[in-house]
């Protein structure tokens, strides 16, 4: 569709805020329109009338500049219907001459090169370069292609106003698709326009297109990215050569997940995160333990010999390598933070919410209202995130009152295949990823061969977890160089792609080659990092021979001056004077003046009383509350969740009354006295795994608090088995981790 050049004074700035403060116009007042211009509008499709109503810009950044005064709604509606129907845009110089018919060719042009940028910002990953192996088929997809919008390549070198869209005022369509494919299909693919919410999708929208979408990296950078992979790779082949065959579920593959983990948290320490909760599954997590935590490299190799983690003296089972925990003090350009990796069973995802648990806890201890002081960061494998029914459960969290934690970063070590399952039968949506849409979370794909865009967005995740307090989700692509472990044989059900796998190389010789290429390093330079981790990893196997552990990994931090009861001191002394059980049974009897309760209620507070009163009759739900308040008095937090638990499933409670009228919530246990301790109540959603392993993070994180959690009827609980059996019952002596967690059945 050719059309002849038109003078780039007609392409203005004034023509753009025109035309959209006319379309504002033409949806609420038509009459006012002329008619040609209507008939434009009513021929446009969605997607074009969608874009003409972002031209008006987000909250934060508006489009304030006005022609006709469209944005002023009714006012300016009427105005125009008794001056007459808006006509041609007043555009300057030369432009103001031109004919309509040139003025709505270029908005044509200019509203189908806005469309084609929308595409690739909706459909952009479709065609990224994700997959480090090259097996994934990259189809073209129609919406990305000029053609589909009516331009030819007759067309390719007209100037077309995009009013600063992607930095540009003016560009060719050569310059806009280069532009585009820069940002959108290149080693990172962006998932962020299902995004409802107008600030967040803008924010990404220019971090993003502002630099192509990558970092400028230096070579102190570039080093330091280089090192973390030298580090990820020497462990794993120094075990593999060490402890051939012996299972250790190796990072191999996906080994830029340890300069994505320490970018994360360089970046999180920057911006005033002093605390770290982590959960992983099995993956990578010798290598996360030990380039991340710190865990001694004597340690781990002195465990492959059958040494046991904890010194002779400390009962307990103990439990494999590769599901233990453990927490470290940790230093990133200065700035000291506490790391904890929360140990789990085998089940997988199991951990996702105990970790958010214990996130919110630490965050009550240290007034963190805002949440920016305590950071949750989850390692997922690409099976599990898309078939466990608990990650959907944890991402519903997110954002209600009595679980929220600012938002959780989840890295999913994408390794394309889930034990010997190809995602083809492993899921029915395209991305393991796509659950997490459910939250309207940000995703970020990116290709794990790439470690600067690995890197890159591993930054702009902490960015944007820091300033919205939501969730986001880096899902790297990458491979599993072995099998599910490493004596399974792979190729018995993906030849295929473990042909492929042994010819690839790994990914720090890629960005080894890269850095060689581009002169940033020699051969040498690349070489003697690597040697020198290989080096490190000898000296600490020798130390191995001779290591014992000194001192075991509990009772510290909240539960420091804590110890394990014995005999009678497990009962423990919680009789109360009778007179204090009165007066605060008083106290939660009493209904505040003008608060309008349902009239049952009312009758069944005064029976309350009256029990309380005569010492006789007191029924459970009295019993408990009066437990609940004396706690409180004294001074110890309290702390109750569950489905209806605010009222009771058998209308039993009635801890948190509701005013008739106005819908007010009053919970008279927060009203006991100015220096009582908290008490929380939540109806917690429909789920029990979930909820009762967020409670139980909550408990190993505050063992001061009253931590409760609910089932809406005792048969329930199974619900949430997994919790029961391998947290709660085996936590303390597979990994010395002791919960006062009551569950109430």
């Amino acid at each position: 569709m050719a059309r002849p050049n038109l003078s780039e004074q007609i392409l203005s700035s004034a023509n753009a805020t025109y035309i959209a403060e006319l379309y504002q116009r033409f949806l609420s007042y038509p009459q006012t329109v002329d008619a040609e211009w209507t008939a434009f509008f009513r021929s446009l499709d969605d997607d074009a009338r969608d874009l003409l109503a972002e031209l008006r810009g987000a909250s934060w950044a508006p489009n304030d500049r006005a022609v006709i005064g469209a944005g002023n709604g009714a006012a300016n509606g009427a105005s125009a219907a008794k001056n007459g129907a808006a006509r041609a845009a007043p555009a300057s110089g030369a432009g103001a001459h031109a004919a309509p018919e040139e003025i709505r060719a270029a908005t044509l042009d200019s509203i189908r090169a806005l469309m084609l940028i929308r595409s690739y910002r909706v459909r952009g990953h479709l065609e990224a370069k994700l997959d480090p192996l090259g097996l994934a088929k990259v189809e073209e997809h129609p919406e990305l292609d000029p053609k589909t919008y009516g331009f030819g390549p007759e067309d390719m070198d007209r100037p077309i106003f995009i009013d600063r869209v992607l930095g540009l005022e003016t560009a060719d369509l050569k310059t806009i698709t280069r532009r585009v494919r820069e940002t959108y299909c290149g080693s990172v693919g962006v998932e962020y326009m299902h995004i409802q919410e107008p600030d967040q999708k803008a924010w990404i929208q220019e971090r993003i297109e502002a630099a192509h979408n990558r970092t400028a990296f230096s070579v102190a950078e570039k080093r330091w990215i280089l090192e973390k992979l030298c580090q990820a790779e020497a462990f794993e082949h120094f075990l593999d050569k060490k402890y051939t065959g012996t299972k250790r579920f190796g990072l191999e593959g996906g080994e830029a997940t340890i300069p994505a983990l320490k970018a994360i948290l360089r970046r999180a320490a920057e911006l005033g995160v002093d605390e770290c909760v982590l959960g992983m599954a099995h993956r990578g997590r010798l290598n996360v333990l030990a380039n991340v935590m710190a865990k001694p490299f004597q340690a781990i190799f002195s465990e492959f010999e059958g040494q046991s983690a904890n010194p002779d003296d400390v009962q307990g089972s103990g439990d494999v390598k590769y599901h233990l925990g453990t927490s470290s003090d940790r230093e990133f350009d200065g700035r000291k933070m506490h790391l904890s990796l929360t140990a789990n069973p085998s089940h997988l995802e199991a951990v996702d919410p105990v970790v958010l648990g214990k996130v919110r806890a630490k965050q009550q201890q240290k007034r963190d209202g805002k949440r920016e002081r305590v950071l949750g960061v989850l390692l997922h494998g690409d099976a599990a995130f898309a078939g466990q029914g608990l990650v959907a459960e944890t991402l519903s969290l997110y954002d209600l009152n009595g679980y929220r934690s600012g938002g959780t970063i989840h890295l999913i070590i994408n390794n394309q295949i889930g034990f010997t399952t190809s995602p083809s039968h492993g899921r029915s949506s395209p991305y393991c990823s796509d659950v997490a849409k459910l939250i309207q979370a940000p995703i970020l794909h990116v290709n794990g061969d790439d470690p600067e865009a690995v890197v890159h967005v591993a930054r702009m995740a902490m960015d944007f977890r820091q300033r919205f307090h939501k969730d986001v989700v880096i899902d790297l692509f990458c491979y599993r160089r072995h099998g599910h472990n490493e004596a399974d044989e792979p190729s018995f059900t993906q030849p295929l792609m473990y042909r492929q796998i042994a010819e690839h190389p790994s990914t720090r010789q890629i960005y080894a080659e890269r850095l060689v290429a581009e002169g940033s390093f020699t051969r040498a330079d690349v070489d003697g990092l690597y040697a020198a981790c290989t080096a490190e990893l000898e000296r600490a196997h020798e130390a191995a021979k001779t290591y014992k552990p000194n001192k075991a990994d509990w009772l510290e931090g909240s539960w420091s001056g804590l110890s394990v009861a014995e005999g009678e001191a497990r009962r423990g002394d919680t009789a109360v004077p009778v007179e204090t059980l009165r007066d605060v049974g008083r106290k939660l009897c009493a209904i505040p003046e003008g608060f309008k309760v349902n009239r049952k209620l009312v009758r069944i507070y005064q029976q309350r009383l009256k029990t309380i009163e005569d010492g006789q009759a007191i029924d459970w739900a009295t019993a408990e509350s009066l437990a609940f308040g004396t706690l409180a008095a004294e001074g110890s937090p309290v702390r109750l969740s569950g489905q209806d638990c605010g009222r009771g499933t058998f209308s039993q409670r009635h801890a948190v009354l509701v005013d008739q009228e106005s819908e007010a919530r009053h919970v008279p246990l927060t009203r006991l006295s100015e220096d009582q301790a908290p008490v929380e109540i939540y109806d917690s959603p429909l789920a029990e795994a979930s909820v009762l392993g967020f409670e139980y993070g909550y408990s190993l994180a505050d063992p001061r608090t009253l931590v409760m959690w609910e089932a809406q009827f005792g048969d329930f609980a199974n619900g949430a088995q997994v919790i029961i059996d391998q947290f709660l019952a085996g936590g303390e002596s597979k990994w010395l981790r002791m919960s006062g967690l009551v569950l109430l059945l």
